[in-house]
This record gives structure tokens, C-alpha cells and sequence, in this order.
């Protein structure tokens, strides 16, 4: 089963870069999966 992302939910192909993060839910910490743009736009959102 392929990968997507989680933010956009796009399928992430063997070559495309591909980041993880950590998120807090509920008090519970779980790692997603997000593509090069929507890690970027995570980014600068974690920026303010």
C-alpha cells in the first residue's frame, strides 16, 4: 500500500520527498506523512 499524504491526501510516489511529523491529538502523539509542499506550508504555519 502506497503512502499519501496527510494533509492533502496526494499518493506519494518511491522518488517524491517525504516528511514526518509529529502531531498531538487527544494527548496522544501521532506521526504523518506529508509531501514536500504541504511540509513546507506546515512550516510556515508553525512559524506564525
Amino acid at each position: 500500500m502506497a503512502e499519501s499524504c496527510f494533509y492533502c491526501g496526494n499518493a506519494l510516489n518511491q522518488n517524491d520527498a517525504v516528511h514526518y511529523v509529529s502531531f498531538i491529538r487527544e494527548n496522544n502523539e501521532e506521526e504523518q506523512t506529508l509531501c514536500d509542499a504541504c511540509y513546507h506550508e506546515w512550516l510556515e504555519g508553525i512559524k506564525g
